[in-house]
């Protein structure tokens, strides 16, 4: 199955939780107290590119530092979901406090910090950058920022997150890669609702503007005349500012519909519910109508042509 890795259960000390971390997850500085009799336990699934990590660990602090930062151009995000204990996480200037339902979200491209103070259990989900709905400029207004179970969205997130992780050894095969998908879309939504939510509260009509567009985007993805023209006009503001403001989140607009597009593309081509259709209809579904046009911008995102890219996912199914 693509990318869809047997469960892995692991007991580990402290040096060899310091070097699973880094081969596994992402550099971090770690510091213990006690580190003769530190603890730890992982369990690791990883599903259609999204990795799950279910932790059990003693106390103890870790940091992504500027050194690490320098060493390590992995470019992902993390949930973190508090299952026991308590820990809290900084970054972007923000510090949370989680308990169990709790859940936040990092960005390996930045400093941020993980405090444990007592032994605990938690689940990360890791994913990469594209597979998220809004950029990660954006998105740093709300890294670190406590999501709770009884909060919005979250009242289906968090549970969704905690059924996955004391399921995870039933999570297999394109069933399973489906399940994280939902996920990751879930949570796009929590963010999407938190970042309204704040600029809202902070008179921000620029941002909020941005969540808007960028949800008309996802709305018409597939419609061959998307254009910052069509934006505009369906939201009821000028073309000026469409590029305006996606200016002031660090992306063009033609990038963000390339890139979701591209990511939409993607998710159909390795999915052999797809597999009657070719490359080329999976591309107009999209909005995309040059077949060399498709295959030069996909290549360039994943390292390999859209039917190469088909091929190797199919290749593993059969493994």
């Amino acid at each position: 199955m693509p990318n869809s890795e047997p469960l892995a259960t692991s007991s580990y000390d402290f040096d060899a939780w310091c070097e699973v971390l880094s081969a596994n997850d992402i550099p971090m500085q770690i510091v213990c107290d006690n580190r003769e009799t530190f603890h730890a336990e992982l369990r690791t699934r990883n599903l259609g590119g999204i990795n799950f990590f279910d932790i059990r660990a003693d106390a103890h602090h870790a940091v992504r530092t500027p050194a690490l930062l320098k060493s390590d151009d992995t470019r992902v995000y993390g949930i973190t979901l508090q299952m026991e204990g308590t820990s809290s996480i900084t970054q972007d200037g923000q510090t949370s406090t989680l308990h169990p339902g709790d859940f936040a979200l990092y960005d390996s491209t930045r400093e941020f910090e993980r405090d444990f103070p007592e032994s605990y259990r938690c689940l990360i989900v890791r994913f990469p950058h594209a597979m998220m709905q809004l950029p990660s400029h954006t998105l740093s207004s709300v890294t670190a920022t406590r999501f709770g179970a009884n909060d919005g969205v979250g009242v289906v997130v968090s549970p969704f997150l905690a059924e996955m992780a004391n399921n995870l050894s039933e999570l297999s095969g394109w069933a399973g890669v489906r399940v994280a998908h939902a996920l990751i879309d879930l949570v796009s939504s929590a963010l999407a609702e938190k970042l309204t939510d704040a600029q809202i509260a902070s008179a921000n009509p620029r941002a909020h503007a941005f969540v808007r567009v960028c949800e008309y985007i996802m709305q018409n993805l597939g419609d061959p005349t998307l254009s910052p023209d069509v934006i505009a006009h369906a939201n009821f503001i000028s073309t000026r500012q469409v590029h305006k403001i996606f200016h002031a989140e660090r992306i063009t607009v033609s990038q963000f519909i390339r890139d979701r597009r591209l990511e939409e593309c993607r998710r159909q081509l390795a999915d052999p519910a797809d597999a009657h259709l070719t490359v080329g209809q999976i591309a107009a579904q999209w909005g995309i109508y040059d077949g060399a046009h498709f295959s030069r911008i996909f290549r360039n995102a994943y390292g390999m042509s859209p039917r190469d890219y088909r091929r190797s996912q199919f290749d593993t199914s059969a493994a």
